[in-house]
């Protein structure tokens, strides 16, 4: 028993009480006292300091017993994006690799992001691979070259 103080139905009522997410009428009918008195019994129960030690222990021991730590997520976060990498899931590493820069403040935010405008023409990239390709623009024709071409057919 983890505290001598209480007898073994207040025990249960306490363990009942945490288990079912603070309902006393329903611990105290689980621990065994009448269902006829369980709303009075329950608020008997509940204004004894031992009942509410015995309670609060066992709430900071549910506590402890769930908590992650950040170092224990990011950790976790770690070892899934290794695997999904290994597994080639690329899209699942994308995703967890995400995450886990949110989670480590890594991630951009929408203040410190710039927008940069390129103001370069096609010709001139083309010029740098292939002189040849400087123009590209299609030439319009006229109606005389029309006409010429035809004659010297």
């Amino acid at each position: 028993m983890a505290n001598d103080n209480i007898s073994i139905r207040e025990q249960i009522f306490c363990n009942e009480y945490v288990k079912n997410g603070g309902n006393g009428t329903k611990a105290v009918i689980s621990a065994g006292y009448a269902e006829q008195s369980a709303s009075v019994q329950q608020t008997r129960l509940l204004k004894k300091d031992r009942i509410q030690g015995e309670i609060k222990r066992q709430n900071e021991f549910i506590l402890r017993a769930n908590a992650l730590s950040k170092n224990q997520i990011i950790n976790e976060q770690y070892q899934l994006f290794i695997l999904a990498k290994s597994n080639e899931e690329y899209k699942t590493a994308s995703t967890i690799l995400e995450s886990l820069t949110k989670l480590l403040g890594y991630a951009p935010t929408a203040n410190n992001t710039k927008q940069i405008n390129h103001n370069i023409k096609f010709e001139t990239l083309l010029a740098d691979i292939e002189p040849q390709y400087k123009d590209i623009t299609p030439q319009n024709k006229t109606i005389s070259d029309t006409y010429e071409a035809k004659l010297v057919n």
